[in-house]
């Protein structure tokens, strides 16, 4: 029988082009610092033990318990915490006491429950300016985000600086924000999240908003804007409207990296930022 061409020996050309398909499909993460062949024939495993049958009571026996007949099943063993790791219900406890952003950060560091910090190179949270009026929200962090620890980075930031100063904001017009991100982790191979790994994270940014006390909020990206405010979860239906996160006005548009992919959207983008300015320039 020909070998399988998966197991055939690859040269290495062919090997780095194969990791480089991974790494195209999402498959960017390494879970195990030791390789595992999965071709390799699997050990014998023992056949599992026979169940005992019930004994049947004779006419007239006692109904009482037999030495034979089986336990009642118990409930799965409900997983605790390992010692020197939080309980999910503890981490968002100290979130919502939070009494400043180094108080959060330190709770986000103690959340190994989280599965996206598992897998994420570097916290990615606040960035605060003290007495900012705007606070900029993203939405999660992207590969440039991962890698340098921040909200924006690379040219995702190189982009936000000019959208900010188009409407006179950002270090470069003597009114600097503060910055947000809703997930403070970069999820595998740059995917959307799912609603478990948003759900753990709320608190989080509803604590930390509440202790910046911004005047508005500008959105990146959709997700903020869904969890916070209760907005669509397409960014193309949520933005254009006010929403609002608890009592602070909120306004949504697009990532600079869709507008990077997609610069027909910049036009839509334009718009919302005008939004912004003028309900900006209403509060003075």
């Amino acid at each position: 029988m020909s070998e399988s061409p998966n197991a055939a020996a690859l040269s290495p050309a062919e090997a780095a082009h194969m990791l480089l398909w991974l790494r195209d499909m999402g498959a960017d993460e390494a879970l195990s610092d030791t390789p595992v062949n999965r071709f390799a024939e699997q050990p014998p495993q023992a056949a599992p033990a026979p169940v005992q049958a019930r004994a049947t009571p004779r006419p007239g026996a006692s109904a009482g318990p037999s030495s034979s007949s089986p336990s009642p099943s118990s409930p799965a063993p409900v997983r605790r915490a390992a010692e020197g790791e939080a309980s999910i219900e503890e981490i968002h406890a100290a979130a919502r006491a939070a009494t400043s952003l180094a108080d959060l950060v330190a709770a986000l560091e103690r959340f190994d429950a989280h599965p996206l910090r598992r897998t994420a190179s570097k916290l990615c949270f606040a960035e605060e300016t003290p007495g900012a009026r705007v606070l900029v929200l993203a939405d999660r962090p992207r590969s440039e985000e991962d890698r340098a620890g921040k909200v924006f980075a690379d040219k995702n930031a190189a982009l936000l600086e000019r959208m900010l100063a188009a409407i006179g904001l950002g270090e470069a017009m003597n009114a600097p924000v503060s910055c947000l991100s809703f997930l403070p982790w970069r999820p595998p191979g740059n995917r959307p999240p799912i609603e478990y790994e948003c759900r753990l994270i709320l608190p989080f940014a509803e604590r930390a908003i509440q202790l910046m006390k911004p005047q508005l909020i500008l959105a990146f990206g959709g997700l903020a804007g869904q969890w916070l405010a209760g907005g669509a979860e397409s960014i193309q239906r949520q933005r254009g409207s006010w929403l609002a996160a608890g009592d602070i006005p909120l306004l949504s548009t697009f990532h600079p990296e869709a507008l990077l992919k997609s610069p027909a959207l910049k036009k839509l983008a334009w718009h919302d930022l005008l939004a912004f300015r003028a309900r900006l320039e209403s509060l003075s």
